[in-house]
């Protein structure tokens, strides 16, 4: 079964390459099966041929996807699984909540 998701995968994949060439560079997701993509165009060769991935959205439904990207020449795609995260923007950069306020922390540069 998980070699059929596979197949399925490259060939969504490669048909994303296809149908979207001439306007590469975008994400592209199923909310469904939980799976994400990325096509660009924009690669250097500093760029391993395999390696891990992440993808962090910062909009409304805040999803946060892990996987594997593929370099091919100029060519970058990138798939993996999705998770969606709860609390919004503050999760996916990385932020966190603290005990002063922003009045307090002004004060801060003041000292």
């Amino acid at each position: 079964m998980i070699y059929y998701y596979a197949a399925l995968l490259l060939i969504v994949i490669v048909g994303s390459y296809f149908l979207f060439r001439d306007t590469m560079n975008r994400v592209q997701y199923v909310q469904t099966l939980r799976i994400y993509w990325i096509t660009r165009n924009n690669s250097g060769k500093g760029v391993p041929l395999v390696s891990t991935a992440f993808m962090l959205q910062t909009a409304e439904p805040w999803w946060q996807g892990r996987g594997l990207q593929f370099r091919a020449g100029r060519y970058t795609f990138q798939f993996g699984i999705l998770t969606k995260q709860g609390r919004g923007l503050i999760d996916q950069v990385g932020g966190r909540d603290m005990a002063e306020s922003a009045k307090e922390i002004r004060e801060w540069g003041k000292k």
